[in-house]
């Protein structure tokens, strides 16, 4: 069996390599932003606070809500963006292929033009889905527990008016 290694399926993959790889990097860093915000603890003390000495604390409760679902979000539209940009690469690949094979069919179009095509589609295609899977089980991980204390705000916030 052929093994290929990461340098040889990143010049498969072309230059939507980049865009996957920027992609891996934001889901790992809002992963890690959101790690460190959304510590039970830490994240009802300095919410109380602020709702302790804002004018509206309701509407306060609201943005930081907000906020907080906003940024789990992001992890959402990675991962919905990124098997988008591998179908791209997909695409782009199959073309390559096919125009490839087209435009060699008078020297007899060999199986190379059409590899290395293929080569590109599958591999965008798989680092697509290396990026968007892990996204998206975080965001789950991250939408529940954003529930949770948004959850145990709201009655933090109802002791703190009563």
């Amino acid at each position: 069996m052929n093994t290929i290694t990461f340098e040889q399926a990143w010049n498969y993959g072309g230059p939507l390599m980049w865009v996957l790889a920027f992609l891996s990097v934001m889901s790992l860093s809002v992963t890690l932003y959101l790690l460190l915000i959304l510590r039970r603890g830490a994240f009802l003390r300095e919410m109380i606070e602020r709702l302790k000495s804002a004018k509206d604390p309701a509407a306060e409760g609201g943005r930081i809500a907000e906020r907080v679902f906003a940024a789990v979000d992001w992890l959402a539209d990675i991962a919905a963006i990124a098997p988008l940009v591998g179908l791209l690469g997909t695409v782009l690949g199959m073309f390559q292929a096919f125009g490839g094979i087209a435009a060699d069919v008078a020297a007899g179009a060999k199986p190379v033009v059409l590899a290395q095509g293929v080569s590109q589609a599958i591999v965008t295609t798989i680092f697509g889905l290396v990026v968007a899977i892990p996204s998206l089980a975080m965001h789950a991980v991250f939408r529940r527990r954003a529930s949770r204390l948004v959850a145990a705000l709201e009655e933090k916030a109802d002791e703190v008016r009563g």
